[in-house]
């Protein structure tokens, strides 16, 4: 609820009302769970093998293919994570497997997917607390919030600060940070805070020493040894000594994501390598992340695919576009989702 709350309190500020827009700010305020980094220039995430579909008011899952393989009987449903989903029967959550039988009983008020054997989870008139996949409370009910787990450490809420816990509930890091902190997952073995009374962003390590100097007004994950920054207006690199690798001058920028990043330039979008080049001139209302060799680009109103030669493969049709995962993208008309392959033909069709 409180971060809904923030997504619109922003918007209104800001008085940005298109997709670009909400994408931006959704990603500062509801982040989705950390990349895995590699040693090569991809970024690799979970290999999605089941996708949420709507029919009639209920939720279910597809294959790839299109295959309705977990019929539509949820009030709602999030993507699968470590072979489990959250699901939400008679207004409480629990998880099901690949095959959609439920494995943990619906039974939370509010849960976060799987990430490391646990999860996240909240009973009304509760704190925050983690379950593992039997559904046994391993880490008991204590955090007023509470998010994923990467490189074996969380964060979690105590007195409205900041701290971090180990797997097994430990403090690892002690609750002193305040106010709205981006990501705040350990990547690469640094996680972003924000620290003294100007809230300004820097970097600490597992043991919670400060390696980055608080500086920046935004800091986002390391991936492959860079991580996006903010200073003032403008958006650009460091590496993880914290020097700055592509100085700040974008109006906007993503993560590199399969060797490019997307940046916004005066009122445009385009893409540089990690050398800062300009590899794809900027030309579009907004770009997303390169995932198998494309990224969702808008032109005007409508989002297509473009590959990394700038060719454009999928022609802009959608209201709305996603990266693509196991071959397949989320995309949006009318209101309604459905689901394209590579040559972007409907695997889902919308009418579906």
């Amino acid at each position: 609820m409180k971060r809904s709350l923030y997504l619109f309190i922003s918007l209104a500020i800001l008085g940005l009302t298109s997709c670009s827009a909400v994408k931006e700010i959704q990603e500062l305020i509801d982040p989705p769970p950390p990349p895995t980094p590699t040693a090569s220039p991809v970024t690799k995430k979970e290999q999605r093998t089941l996708f949420p579909i709507e029919q009639n008011g209920k939720y279910g899952f597809i294959n790839k293919m299109g295959k309705i393989v977990i019929p539509p009987r949820f009030e709602r449903v999030q993507n699968f994570s470590e072979g489990l989903a959250a699901v939400k029967i008679a207004e409480r959550w629990g998880y099901i497997n690949e095959q959609g039988e439920i494995v943990i009983e619906p039974e939370f008020d509010s849960v976060v997917r799987f990430s490391q054997s646990l999860a996240a989870v909240k009973k009304i008139g509760q704190r925050w607390g983690y379950i593992n996949k039997s559904g046994e409370m391993v880490i008991k009910p204590q955090f007023e919030e509470a998010v994923y787990f990467s490189e074996g450490l969380a964060r979690v809420t105590i007195d409205g600060k900041w701290g971090y816990i180990d797997r097994a509930g430990n403090i690892v890091i002690q609750p002193e940070y305040r106010g709205q902190t981006g990501r705040g997952f350990f990547v690469d073995g640094l996680a972003a805070v924000r620290i003294g009374s100007a809230y300004e962003y820097g970097y600490i390590d597992q043991t919670g020493k400060l390696i980055i100097e608080a500086q920046y007004d935004f800091a986002g994950d390391f991936i492959n040894g860079l991580a996006r920054i903010k200073i003032g207006d403008r958006w650009g690199y460091i590496d993880k000594t914290g020097r700055e690798f592509i100085r700040p001058q974008f109006v906007f920028n993503q993560e590199f994501s399969e060797g490019l990043a997307a940046v916004k330039i005066d009122d445009k979008y385009g893409y540089i390598d990690v050398s800062g080049n300009r590899i794809i001139q900027p030309q579009y209302d907004f770009a997303g992340n390169f995932s198998e060799g494309v990224a969702e680009v808008r032109i005007d109103d409508k989002y297509g695919y473009i590959n990394a030669s700038n060719e454009m493969i999928i022609e802009p049709e959608f209201d709305n576009a996603f990266g693509f995962s196991n071959g397949i993208a989320e995309v949006w008309v009318d209101g309604k989702k459905g689901y394209i392959d590579k040559i972007g033909r409907f695997v889902w069709n919308l009418s579906n």
